[in-house]
C-alpha cells in the first residue's frame, strides 16, 4: 500500500484523539489509561508532528520521567500506550516505522506478598459482623479477587461437589459476566465449612442473586463498592484486630488491603506444599511468574541447596583460637 508521506505531519495529539476513540479496552481500564495520558504523555508529545519523533526521543522521554521520579510502573504504563499508539500509526501507513524499539524502561521493584498469618486472619474474622465474616472466610480460602468475591452469583455454587465457579465479577460498571482474562473464569474447591457458612448466609436466598450485597437499612441489597467496602467494614476491622504472637504478646494485626486475602490463600497453600501449578491455576494468574512470588515459602525452597552443602567431602570453618596460637607457635 501507498504510505502518504504527508500523513507523518499529523500532530501527536490528533492521532491520538483518532486512536483514543477506535480502543476496544475496558472502562477502568480507559479510567487509568486517561490518567497516565493526562500526566505524563500528552504534557511532552502533544505538539510533536508524528514524523518527527525518533527512538532517541523516546528513550530521552522516558529518561526525563525518571528523573522527575516517576514510578516504575506510571512509566512503563505510559511507555506502553505511546508504543501502542505508534504502532497503530505503522498499521495505518502515517509514519514508516515505531519509535518505540530497543527502549530502556527503568526495572520494576516485585515487592513480596502481603500476607496474613492464621492467628491474623481468625483477629480480623473476629472484628468483622455478618455477612463479612463469611466473606473474609471466602476469601482466604478461595483467593478470589474482591471483585470476584462481590460478583459470586448463589447459582454458581455446586453444593453437591463443593465448589464454585468464577464467571461474573463486580466492577465499577457493574456485573461482567466474563472474568478479567480467560484463565480467571475458573472451578474453586470449597472447604467444608466454608460451604457451611456460605449455605447459611444464603438460606432464604434465591439461588440467582449476588451472595453478597450491601445490608444498610433502607440500601439494602445493592452491588457492592469497593471504596466504601474498604472505608466502612475491612479498615476498622483490621485496625481493631489484635491476636498474640509468637511470644505471646497482644499485637495490632498489618494493615493490608482485602486484596492480602488473596495473597493469603496462595501463602498458606505453598506453606502447605501444593504445588505452584495448582496455586497458579486456583488463583487465576494469566502468568506463571506471578505465581512465583510464592516460591520462598514452599517448605522445601532451600532444602537442595542445604542438601548440597552437606555432601561436600569437606567444610570450612572459622578457625577458633587455639588452633591459631598453635599455628603461630610452629
Amino acid at each position: 500500500m501507498h504510505r502518504d508521506p504527508r500523513g507523518g505531519k499529523i500532530k501527536f495529539r490528533e492521532w491520538h484523539d483518532r486512536w483514543w476513540d477506535a480502543r476496544v479496552v475496558e472502562p477502568h481500564t480507559l479510567r487509568g489509561d486517561a490518567s497516565s495520558i493526562r500526566n505524563h504523555v500528552m504534557p511532552y508529545w502533544a505538539d510533536w508532528e508524528m514524523r518527527a519523533i525518533g527512538r532517541i526521543d523516546v528513550q530521552a522521554w522516558v529518561r526525563k520521567l525518571i528523573h522527575e521520579k516517576k514510578g516504575a510502573s506510571a512509566i512503563r504504563r505510559s511507555y506502553n500506550l505511546v508504543h501502542s499508539l505508534m504502532q497503530a500509526a505503522v498499521d495505518e501507513d502515517l509514519i514508516a516505522v515505531t519509535p518505540c524499539r530497543r527502549i530502556d524502561l527503568p526495572p520494576e521493584v516485585v515487592k513480596p506478598p502481603e500476607w496474613f498469618t492464621l492467628n491474623q486472619a481468625q483477629a480480623i474474622l473476629g472484628e468483622l459482623a455478618q455477612p463479612w465474616q463469611t466473606m473474609a472466610l471466602l476469601g482466604f480460602y478461595t483467593g478470589l479477587r474482591w471483585g470476584e468475591l462481590s460478583g459470586l452469583h448463589g447459582k454458581r455454587i455446586d453444593w453437591a461437589r463443593s465448589r464454585l465457579f468464577v464467571v461474573e465479577v463486580n466492577t465499577k460498571s457493574g456485573i461482567k459476566e466474563y472474568p478479567k482474562t480467560a484463565k480467571s473464569r475458573r472451578e474453586v474447591p470449597l472447604p467444608g465449612h466454608v460451604l457451611e457458612s456460605l449455605s447459611r448466609h444464603m438460606h432464604g436466598k434465591d439461588r440467582g442473586d449476588v451472595v453478597f450485597t450491601t445490608v444498610t437499612k433502607g440500601r439494602s441489597g445493592r452491588l457492592l463498592d469497593d471504596g466504601n467496602w474498604r472505608r466502612q467494614t475491612w479498615w476498622p476491622a483490621v485496625r481493631a484486630a489484635l491476636y498474640l504472637d509468637e511470644a505471646g504478646k497482644r499485637r495490632h494485626v498489618p494493615e493490608y488491603s482485602p486484596h492480602s486475602m488473596r495473597h493469603t490463600c496462595a501463602s498458606w497453600l505453598v506453606q502447605k506444599g501444593v504445588s505452584l501449578y495448582e496455586v497458579q491455576h486456583l488463583l487465576g494468574h494469566e502468568s506463571y511468574q506471578t505465581t512465583q512470588r510464592y516460591a520462598h515459602l514452599a517448605p522445601d525452597a532451600h532444602e537442595a541447596v542445604l542438601g548440597a552443602w552437606t555432601r561436600l567431602e569437606s567444610q570450612l570453618v572459622v578457625p577458633t583460637e587455639t588452633a591459631l596460637s598453635v599455628v603461630g607457635a610452629r
